[in-house]
């Protein structure tokens, strides 16, 4: 009796990792590179910008979301959010994203999200901390703070 609790704990463990790895590449599969030359230039000179693929998708939650793709960290931004966000504001976050990236933030996150772990209340304040210091790098990069864009709170 035990050991069948046991496999079908591990069974439905399983089809969690199974689906928070593969949730992410369906909207991946959808989405198109996006052309360098409508990034900032300067920023994508940077060394830890080699490691970051960028495209557009359709979202219907947020802006854009990132996952690691080793060797990879693949960023996908909502068409619409490009379409409409100004040169200052994609300027910041692609800023924001090369701070994750310096760091390897991207493969942390997708560890603690693929395993579930993102609902421990200290893992979540990690995270945040992530976020938090990728604003610092992007205002160090481009001077600009997250507080001055609205909707990114």
């Amino acid at each position: 009796m035990a050991s069948a609790v046991i496999s079908w704990i591990l069974f439905f463990m399983l089809l969690w990792l199974l689906f928070n790895w593969a949730a992410p590449f369906a909207v991946l599969a959808r989405a198109e590179p996006l052309g360098l030359g409508r990034l900032p230039a300067d920023l994508l000179k940077r060394p830890e910008a080699k490691r970051i693929k960028f495209y557009l998708g359709t979202l219907r939650r947020s802006y854009g979301f990132s996952v690691w793709l080793w060797p990879h960290t693949i960023v996908v931004f909502d068409r619409r959010f490009f379409a409409a966000a100004s040169g200052d504001l994609v300027r910041f976050v692609v800023a924001h994203e090369l701070g994750h990236a310096l760091r390897g933030d991207h493969v942390e996150r997708w560890w603690a999200i693929v395993s579930g772990a993102v609902a421990l209340p200290a893992v979540r304040r990690r995270l945040a901390w992530h976020e938090r210091n990728a604003d610092y790098y992007a205002t160090a990069l481009t001077g600009f703070r997250r507080d001055m864009f609205k909707g990114l709170g």
